[in-house]
């Protein structure tokens, strides 16, 4: 029967990480439990929906017996949040109970058999690879927010990661715009695979990503699921299952005009023009000249806002408009200090990119009256 003794911080943790894998919506009662289990040096808990998430985490512990037992996710985390600051011993007790105990603090807790409580299978036949988690967290962050919300179009709800021999490119659009990044990656000229992840898998990757450091995540892929190992954290999805739409008819192949501007001055910019943006679904108008570019947008209902900020136009003056959310949240995703603004007219995509770099495309359709 389970048994272990393990640190409060490092138990409060790995239950706050995978209890997001709770859908919390599970037809079976079991599902919305963390399965703990007891083995040799350290505690393992995971929590899945059995689809779009399973998360998983291993802590240390001591004195162990093996055993294993499922909990309520959300009782288990209320708490252990609310625990003292000293050591947590967990024992399984009768009738599938979880005996916890901290300082002077003592819980029992009602689970449910552990035998009960389904997870996602062992990756079969997978392609894996290494990459650093900042390289990997950049790569998300860019490419999450074209992710559609739109359920009635099931593969854009994900993005597209496609895996060729030492590159990997991830895509996601939601018709209104399409987000594409690059990443260099050591990957065998054999290794070739196409997989659409689901944005809940994405975010809780990224959620566990950390930039400074100077360990690898590995991911792994196999015809029907994905895996993200990241230090002790384990993040698992099944696939989206369906046909990509050819992202490539939406990138324009060339654009006449090119706006250069400081990437945390048009963010700016943005940000202060979405006030009066918003009342007017957003619209924002670019209006680019030689040496600057005007940024404006208005709403009959509360205003005019207007900015000049300095920029580099190579070709003819033009305007456009976008809209102000979708142009921000590229902005805010990009650590250049310029970046490129890409446009060929006031009906055509246009497209932004960092300045010295051509591994991310941001391409946005415009707005019209």
């Amino acid at each position: 029967m389970l048994n272990a003794v393990c640190g409060r911080d490092a138990l409060h943790e790995a239950v706050h990480t995978v209890a997001r894998g709770v859908s919390g919506r599970s037809t079976q009662p079991v599902q919305n439990n963390i399965r703990l289990s007891a083995e040799v040096d350290h505690l393992r808990l995971v929590a899945t929906d059995l689809e779009f998430i399973s998360l998983e985490a291993s802590i240390p512990a001591t004195n162990t017996e093996a055993g294993a037992i499922t909990v309520p996710a959300r009782f288990f985390q209320d708490v252990t949040s609310n625990l003292p600051e000293a050591d947590v011993e967990l024992k399984e007790i009768e009738s599938n109970g979880l005996s916890l105990s901290c300082a002077r603090s003592r819980f029992q807790i009602r689970g449910m058999a552990a035998e009960d409580f389904e997870t996602l299978p062992p990756l079969a036949d997978a392609t894996s690879f290494d990459v650093s988690q900042a390289l990997l967290r950049d790569v998300i962050r860019q490419t999450r927010i074209a992710v559609s919300s739109d359920e009635t179009r099931p593969t854009l709800t994900g993005a597209l990661l496609s895996l060729r021999p030492n590159m990997l490119e991830v895509v996601a659009t939601d018709t209104h715009r399409l987000a594409l990044r690059r990443a260099a990656i050591d990957l065998p000229d054999t290794q070739r695979r196409d997989a659409i992840v689901s944005a809940r898998a994405l975010t809780e990757v990224e959620r566990i990503l950390h930039a400074e450091s100077d360990l690898s995540a590995r991911v792994s892929v196999s015809d029907n699921q994905i895996e993200f190992a990241v230090g002790t954290v384990t993040v698992g999805s099944r696939l989206i299952e369906g046909q990509f739409p050819d992202y490539q008819k939406v990138v324009p192949e060339s654009c006449d005009k090119r706006l250069t501007v400081n990437t945390r001055d048009l963010e700016a910019a943005l940000r202060r023009s979405m006030i009066v943006a918003r009342e007017d679904a957003y619209r924002i108008t670019l209006q680019a000249e030689l040496d600057l570019v005007k940024v404006s947008a208005e709403s009959p209902d509360v205003g005019v806002v207007g900015e000049e900020i300095e920029a580099e136009l190579e070709g003819d003056p033009v305007t456009v408009a976008f809209n102000s959310r979708y142009l921000l949240d590229a902005i805010a995703v990009v650590t250049a200090e310029k970046v490129h603004l890409e446009l060929s007219g006031p009906l055509n995509p246009g497209m932004l990119r960092p300045a010295g770099g051509a591994d991310y495309t941001y391409v946005l359709m415009p707005m019209q009256k």
